[in-house]
């Protein structure tokens, strides 16, 4: 006689209908269970696949990790351990699974159904899927799928994650697809063969609170195809690929998140994606902190620390039309910190500090612009570089101090600085040179190691209500006619314009005469 191993309990509202009773089976017990019935399960191993259409309670009897579910090598719904299609519970079972080809849970087109305390252990194409509209709650759940994704939702699914744990998934960790939405606290997604979480399609959302990405051979999170993603105090590091991966207009928003120890890009945005980043800090990037590419790209960033980069990149990079914001925010320890290419990408930084950054602190070049308002540049190799023509940007307010060089304009590039300040530059405070403009508008030098204001090649700067202070060379040096200096003062001398270059005497020739006694002057 078979062990009777599942023991089925009717809640108060249906006792009147049967007794309670114990079966051999699981799909024994469930061929007979009614809606509100418990099945106590002992603890052993069934190899069998479970089909629960019915919102009942599946519950272990001795714990999590006391009974197994397996499908036999006949199973059908193609190798498919535990298949839910109503509102049940299952509750401290550990399912397994071997069909590479299928999920080892499915929960499809159920409303309500609950996994909690449950351990997934297989080597299938999807550890746990929600699929057909399904919306299911996993609390304090394991997956471990070496063979697939970890978690999957499809087909306008949604899901809770509550105090779960993603590991060891072959491809990606988390997958958000078609429509489908996943709110996640408190979610580990660790040592996976793909991207930590994964999100896609118009449409999908995933919210993550207090979660945590690490040790990913792909991306921490990737977004693509209009996806969204919300992430609020998490954790993404120590991953091989980028800490974040946005494309193809999808949307993220970070609050009060770390980013950290990433040998690529903390963060990367293409193909028209938006980055929203709030309150938080990266630091350890390999390459850059958040490396922005193409037209409608788009990053706001408000109140962030970006620091201690790993790397000989410039921490921000804009380029190819894209488009970022900084509010308040720190950059210090950095190679380069930030760098605006080509036309049409624009930068703009409100309340910034750049500090310890050892090469340029801003670069514009390829006809970007840069907008700084109230910023601070302390401790860098040079301040601001406007490289060529097209590049410019304004400048209004902005304290630059304990640099080589201050502002930097060549090559017919263009900027507006107004009522900034340049002090204790080691050479020169302003220097303009290869046909480099700008204009210069109450912009006050001082304590440099050379030139305050230093304009060579004739390049035409204009000058109005500038100051020079203190500065070991000279306020203002124009080496050639071509700069404008209206109203500007200095403690050495008031600024002139330069003189043209006097014309150099003609060589005396030598007079063609014939030999007499008497030599006449020619």
């Amino acid at each position: 006689m078979a062990e009777l191993r599942v023991r089925v309990t009717q809640d108060s509202a249906s006792r009147w209908r049967r007794r309670s009773g114990e079966y051999a089976t699981l799909r024994e017990a469930l061929e007979v269970a009614e809606p509100g019935d418990t099945l106590t399960v002992r603890a052993g191993l069934f190899r069998e696949a479970v089909v629960v259409d019915k919102p009942v309670t599946l519950l272990a009897e001795q714990g999590p990790g006391s009974v197994r579910i397996s499908p036999p090598e006949s199973a059908v719904r193609g190798g498919t351990a535990l298949t839910v299609t109503a509102g049940a519970t299952i509750r401290g079972l550990t399912v397994e699974g071997s069909d590479r080809s299928a999920p080892a849970v499915l929960v499809a087109g159920a409303d309500g159904a609950v996994l909690a305390d449950c351990r997934i252990e297989t080597s299938s194409a999807v550890g746990v899927e929600l699929a057909d509209g399904a919306r299911a709650q996993l609390v304090s759940c394991t997956v471990e799928n070496p063979s697939g994704l970890g978690v999957r939702l499809r087909a306008q699914s949604q899901a809770e994650l509550l105090e779960c744990e993603i590991s060891a998934a072959g491809q990606s960790g988390l997958a958000v697809l078609s429509g489908s939405r996943v709110r996640a606290e408190r979610l580990r997604v660790h040592h996976t063969g793909g991207a930590g979480v994964l999100l896609a399609d118009p449409g999908s959302l995933a919210e993550l609170t207090g979660c945590e990405v690490y040790e990913v051979r792909g991306s921490g999170v990737q977004a693509e195809a209009q996806a969204v993603g919300r992430l609020a105090d998490c954790t993404v590091h120590r991953v091989a690929g980028n800490g974040l991966s946005l494309d193809t207009g999808a949307e993220l928003e970070l609050a009060s998140c770390r980013v950290h120890e990433v040998p690529e890009n903390a963060a990367d945005l293409r193909g028209g994606a938006k980055l929203t980043i709030r309150q938080s800090t990266v630091h350890a990037f390999g390459r850059g902190a958040l490396s922005v590419w193409d037209g409608g790209t788009k990053v706001l960033a408000e109140g962030c620390r970006f620091h201690s980069a790993q790397g000989d990149y410039p921490a921000l990079w804009v380029s190819d039309g894209a488009a970022l914001e900084l509010v308040d925010c720190a950059l210090d320890d950095l190679p380069d910190a930030l760098f605006v290419l080509d036309q049409g990408s624009s930068a703009s930084a409100r309340d910034c500090s750049f500090t310890a950054i050892r090469s340029s602190a801003v670069s514009v070049s390829g006809g970007a612009s840069a907008d700084l308002s109230g910023c601070r540049i302390q401790g860098a190799g040079t301040g601001l570089w406007f490289r060529d023509h097209g590049s410019g940007g304004l400048l209004t307010d902005c304290e630059i101090a304990e640099v080589a060089t201050g502002v930097i304009v060549t090559k017919g590039a263009d900027p507006v600085l107004r009522e900034c300040t340049v002090r204790g530059a080691s050479e020169a405070g302003v220097y303009v040179s290869a046909q480099g403009r700008g204009e210069f508008d109450a912009v006050r030098v001082s304590q440099g190691g050379g030139f305050g204001f230093h304009v060579i090649d004739g390049c035409r700067t204009k000058l109005v209500r500038c100051r020079a202070e203190r500065n070991a060379r000279s306020g203002f040096e124009f080496s050639e006619p071509g700069p404008v200096a209206e109203g500007c003062t200095s403690d050495d001398v008031a600024p002139a314009p330069a003189r043209p270059p006097s014309p150099r005497r003609a060589a005396p020739t030598r007079c063609r005469r014939r030999w007499r006694r008497s030599p006449r002057p020619c």
